[in-house]
C-alpha cells in the first residue's frame, strides 16, 4: 500500500493546513485522498460533504465508505463536477504535485480556496514552466509556508521538506471570499457606532471590495482577449497592475489596501495620539499573518474594541520599552553586549537626566537633525505614554514628535531646548541628552515602572533622588501612604 507516492497525512499536519479556516457546513474536494485521513478530519470537524478522487482501486473502496467518490484520476476530473464546492484540500503525490495544483486551480470554481501540501523544492527550484506557474499563483493569489520535514514521524516516513500552499481563486462569484462583509443593521452591530460611525465603516468596506473586484477584471479581460485572438495569434496575452513599474500581486494589493484602510480608520477616530510603535507593529502583524480573516465590518469593530480596551497595556508597554532602551546604556548594565554606556543613565530607575545614542546627525548647513531610523520614535511613544499617566491632553502638547521639533526649530548642537515634558540637547557624535522638566512626572514614571517590574515603589521624587545617590541603600518594611503600599529607601 505504501508506494512511492502514498504518504498518509498526519493529524498534526492537517491541523496546520486548516489553521484559521472555518470548514463548518462547507463542501470540500479531497483529490488523491488515499485512505482518507484528511476526509476523516474534515467530517469530524463539521464539513457538510467531502468529495474525493483516488486512482488506487483498494484505497478507492475504503474511501467509498466515508465520502462520495466522484473520480479516479484527479488530473482527468472536469470542472462541471465540482462547480458547487467551497474548498479543495489535498496532499497530492509529491512526484507530480505541481500538475495537481495547476489542475486544481484550472477546474476550481470562482472563489474556491485551495490548500495543498507540496514538496518545497517545487516552489523553490522553478526550473520547469509548470513550477513557475505554481510559484506565480502563490505570489498573485495567496501564500506558502515552510513546514520542514513534517512527515518524519508519520505512518510513511520521509525526510523531504514540505511546504503548505494556500491560494484563493478570484472571479465573478465573490460570495465566498467576501462572506460576512455585508450585514444588516442589527442592534448588536449598532453598538459599534460609538467607536466609529456605522455608515463610515460600511462605505470603507464596500470601497475595499470594489477595488479588489476591479483588480480581478484584468484576469477576465486577459481570458477574453486570448479567446478572440487564439486562432491567428500564437502568443498568450495577459494584463497586470503595476506599482512603481513593478507588477503588483493580488495578495499584496489586498494587504496594502487593508493597511491603508486601518490607517484611515485611526485618522478618522484620532487614534494616532495613542498609536504607539507597538500597536503599529501589532496591526501590521495582524494584516500580514491573518489574511484569512476577512476585512469585514464586524472584524473592524472587534479590532477597534481591542485597541481602545487595551490602551493602558499599550502605554505600559511604551513605558517599559523606553525604560529598557535607556537602561541598556547604563554603566551598571554589563549584560547588553557591546554598546555605549554612561553613569548618567540609571539601571533600576530612569534618572532625571538620561542619554540616548544615534539620535542626531549633521544637516546640510551644519544644523542638528534627527537621524533617519533612529530611536526617536521611542521618545515619541514616551510622550504619548506620559500624557496618559499624567492626564495631559495630547492635543495641548505643542510638539509630539522629536523629528518635527528638531527639523522645524533650526536646532543647534550643544544647546538646551524645551520640548514638552523634556529639555533636550544634542551632540554631533549622535547622542542626545534628555532632562525631565517636571520632577513629579518623573517620579510617576518610575513609580509606574517599579509597579510593572516588581521593584520597590518610591513615594516621591526626593525619595527617588536619594535612592539614586545612595548605592548602599536597602529597602525597609513597607509603609502605607494613603491606600497605596510603598517601599521607601533610607
Amino acid at each position: 500500500m505504501f508506494n512511492a507516492d502514498f504518504y498518509p497525512t498526519p493529524e498534526n499536519v492537517i491541523i496546520q493546513m486548516l489553521d484559521g479556516h472555518d470548514i463548518t457546513g462547507k463542501t470540500i474536494l479531497e483529490p488523491s485522498a488515499g485512505k482518507g485521513n484528511i476526509v476523516d478530519y474534515l467530517k469530524a470537524h463539521g464539513a457538510a460533504e467531502v468529495l474525493t478522487c483516488e486512482i488506487n482501486t483498494d484505497l478507492r473502496t475504503i474511501l467509498g465508505t466515508k465520502s462520495r467518490v466522484i473520480g479516479e484520476d484527479f488530473l482527468k476530473l472536469e470542472s462541471h463536477l465540482i462547480s458547487h464546492i467551497d474548498m479543495i484540500i489535498m496532499n497530492p503525490p509529491f512526484s507530480a504535485d505541481e500538475k495537481h495544483i495547476l489542475h486544481a486551480w484550472e477546474i476550481a470554481p470562482p472563489g474556491c480556496r485551495i490548500i495543498s501540501l507540496c514538496n518545497t523544492s517545487t516552489i523553490e527550484n522553478t526550473y520547469t514552466q509548470s513550477r513557475k506557474q505554481v510559484k506565480g499563483l502563490i505570489e498573485q493569489y495567496g501564500k506558502s509556508e515552510d513546514l520542514s520535514d513534517c512527515f518524519n514521524d508519520s505512518e510513511h516516513k520521509t525526510g523531504v521538506d514540505i511546504s503548505l500552499i494556500n491560494i484563493q481563486k478570484p472571479g465573478e462569484n465573490y460570495n465566498k471570499e467576501f462572506e460576512g462583509f455585508f450585514m444588516d443593521d442589527t442592534p448588536e452591530e449598532q453598538t459599534g457606532a460609538g467607536l466609529m460611525p456605522y455608515n463610515s465603516v460600511r462605505d470603507l468596506v464596500n470601497r475595499y471590495i470594489s477595488a479588489v473586484k476591479l483588480f480581478d477584471k484584468q484576469l477576465e479581460i486577459g481570458v477574453q482577449m486570448n479567446n478572440l485572438t487564439s486562432q491567428f495569434y500564437s502568443s498568450s496575452l495577459g494584463f497586470s497592475i503595476t506599482e512603481k513599474d513593478k507588477p503588483k500581486s493580488r495578495n499584496d494589493f489586498k494587504k496594502d489596501l487593508q493597511k491603508s484602510a486601518w490607517k484611515y480608520i485611526f485618522n478618522l477616530m484620532n487614534l494616532n495620539k495613542t498609536a504607539t510603535r507597538g500597536l503599529k507593529e501589532d496591526i501590521n502583524n495582524f494584516v500580514e499573518k491573518q489574511t484569512a480573516v476577512p476585512f469585514t465590518m464586524k472584524n473592524i469593530y472587534r479590532m477597534l474594541e481591542i485597541v481602545i480596551g487595551t490602551s493602558e497595556q499599550r502605554m505600559d508597554k511604551a513605558l517599559l520599552e523606553v525604560f529598557e532602551r535607556v537602561t541598556r546604556h547604563s554603566d551598571e548594565n554589563k549584560y547588553y553586549g557591546p554598546t555605549e554606556r554612561w553613569k548618567t543613565n540609571g539601571y533600576y530607575l530612569l534618572t532625571e537626566k538620561f542619554i540616548l545614542p544615534w539620535i542626531t546627525e549633521i544637516g546640510w548647513h551644519g544644523e542638528m537633525k534627527v537621524r533617519y531610523n533612529s530611536d526617536s520614535e521611542t521618545i515619541d511613544d514616551l510622550i504619548k505614554a506620559l500624557c496618559y499617566i499624567s492626564g495631559t491632553n495630547y492635543d495641548e502638547i505643542t510638539w509630539h514628535r522629536l523629528t518635527d521639533f528638531c527639523n522645524k526649530m533650526d536646532t543647534k548642537f550643544g544647546q538646551w531646548y524645551g520640548m514638552g515634558f523634556f529639555e533636550i540637547r544634542g551632540y554631533k557624535k549622535g547622542t542626545m541628552h534628555f532632562k525631565f522638566q517636571n520632577q513629579d512626572l518623573w517620579a510617576k514614571f518610575n513609580q509606574r515602572i517599579a509597579k510593572l517590574k516588581g521593584y520597590p515603589l518610591y513615594a516621591h521624587s526626593e525619595t527617588i533622588r536619594k535612592a539614586q545617590k545612595d548605592e548602599h541603600a536597602k529597602p525597609i518594611k513597607p509603609i502605607i501612604l494613603s491606600t497605596i503600599q510603598l517601599e521607601v529607601t533610607i
